[in-house]
């Protein structure tokens, strides 16, 4: 992204590489949500709607073009909307934004997979599918390696009250 100016960003220039997680840090007023949903969001998901047909784009709020001189390679974008919640004292930044519930859907459908036996079954678009499967077949995977079936774990498996370890 070449010149980005939105709110307190003053022409900002930004290289974020493709194909890996990133987390945009700083302190508070620094122009994270600028960058992130003022920039990047904007221009993702403007770019995904304009490949819509123009029917259904008329029926969608579409953002319009992000305040930045030029931004290039960026995927179709998807936002969790932020909410105001009442916060406790066991809350955490996690727990308050819903990020836990994203983390623990990528770890299920992503993260590398053990059969009881051990071996290591790499994560693939396989594996997802059978996650979103229904009924008694939801979840079941079969080891390449040993042709056990097994249970693979859920999202709900990853999540810090599990009864699961």
């Amino acid at each position: 992204m070449r010149g980005g100016n939105v709110n307190n960003l003053k022409n900002i220039n930004v290289d974020i590489p493709l194909n890996q997680f990133v987390a945009i840090s700083g302190p508070s007023g620094s122009g994270k949500s600028s960058l992130a949903m003022g920039i990047l969001y904007a221009e993702g998901s403007r770019r995904y709607l304009e490949t819509l047909s123009t029917y259904t784009r008329r029926r969608i709020t579409q953002n319009k073009r992000s305040q930045a001189q030029e931004v290039r390679h960026i995927p179709s974008a998807i936002a969790l909307g932020q909410r105001p919640s009442v916060p406790s004292e066991r809350s955490t930044v996690g727990s308050m934004s819903e990020i836990f519930n994203v983390v623990r859907l990528i770890f299920s459908r992503l993260g590398t997979t053990r059969c009881p036996n051990g071996h290591v079954i790499q994560p693939s678009l396989k594996i997802a599918q059978v996650m979103d499967l229904a009924g008694d077949k939801m979840g079941i995977i079969t080891c390449p390696t040993c042709q056990v079936q097994f249970m693979a774990k859920s999202a709900e498996d990853f999540a810090f009250n599990s009864a699961v370890r």
